[in-house]
């Protein structure tokens, strides 16, 4: 009797999915309020922005008026921004990936949702209610999950990444 091979569930995959969706949507929120605030504080990366005829329809449009309509603000987004593509993307193709490789338990799975729910929390405490180390440790937490799927992946996978006797073939064009 053949085995039939384990395969991680499709509900990791679907939880992935989704955790993916809500992390796309809130760097697009945060892409948003980088240009609520710009136009609210008047900040002006590029010389066309200074010229721009449609920027009081876009003011209108943004409500550049209110909380989050100054320097301080547009800074701390665009910070947050960049965190987000220093992290959540990485986390993205690593939990992907750790999926594809291995058997997925039910921990991974509340694991990749430990880390939505430390990376909205970490946009909160670094945007909207700036603080420490609220924010470090929302960070932390999101980091040591990243880290720990890759190390686990490294672990069952990483024999691949030695050069074998059938890779130097190949790149000596034998094979």
């Amino acid at each position: 009797m053949v085995k039939a091979a384990m395969t991680t569930p499709q509900a990791y995959f679907d939880t992935l999915a989704a955790i993916t969706a809500v992390l796309v949507l809130k760097a697009t929120i945060v892409n948003i309020l980088i240009v609520r605030a710009a136009l609210s504080s008047g900040i002006q990366r590029h010389p066309e922005d200074k010229k721009f005829a449609l920027r009081g329809f876009f003011s209108a449009l943004m409500f550049t008026f209110g909380p989050g309509a100054n320097n301080e603000f547009w800074t701390r987004c665009t910070n947050n921004l960049r965190n987000i593509l220093e992290n959540e993307v990485f986390f993205c193709i690593i939990a992907y990936a750790y999926g594809a490789v291995t058997v997925a338990s039910p921990m991974a799975t509340v694991l990749i949702k430990v880390f939505l729910v430390m990376r909205l929390l970490h946009l909160f405490f670094h945007v909207f209610l700036p603080a420490q180390p609220f924010r470090a440790v929302f960070w932390m937490v999101g980091a040591i999950i990243t880290v720990t799927l890759a190390v686990q992946i490294v672990m069952l996978k990483g024999s691949l990444l030695v050069l074998g006797s059938k890779d130097l073939a190949v790149l000596k064009g034998e094979l």
